[in-house]
């Protein structure tokens, strides 16, 4: 009786290889996209952080003043810093701040005292000019 040969089929490998390949080329893809929109929100709520304390000191600094003024106004004496009167019932400051940051403060004076009106915190900026953008016209 013959012997009967054991044979085994090759593997074929290539359509599993490519998958493989193909997949391991994506999650590279991913991984680098994942880190660079990691960096890129690290840098924007880094911005976020600087423009927050910036607007805490000038909004420290305008409760520096509104304690000032209340004293001011309790003893009636001369108002701190500089104060726009020119509306009747009214007092009004504005504190500078660093790049242009800007808190408006304006007091109601009423009848037993003051309440706060306008707290408004702002920016001055300067349109960039610089680029030489299409108007419209032909």
């Amino acid at each position: 009786m013959r012997q009967r040969e054991h044979t085994h089929m090759p593997v074929r490998s290539g359509a599993l290889t490519l998958l493989i390949t193909v997949v391991a080329v994506c999650l590279a893809v991913l991984a680098v996209l994942a880190f660079s929109t990691a960096r890129a929100d690290r840098a924007l709520a880094q911005r976020a952080l600087d423009r927050f304390a910036l607007d805490a000191a000038c909004e420290n600094e305008a409760w520096r003043w509104l304690a000032e003024a209340d004293e001011a106004l309790a003893t009636d004496t001369e108002l701190p810093g500089q104060v726009d009167m020119s509306t009747p019932g009214f007092v009004q400051t504005v504190i500078e701040g660093e790049e242009g940051r800007r808190l408006t403060v304006r007091l109601a004076l009423t009848g037993d005292g003051w309440r706060i009106d306008t707290w408004k915190l702002s920016q001055s900026w300067q349109a960039d000019e610089s680029l030489d953008l299409w108007d419209g016209s032909f």
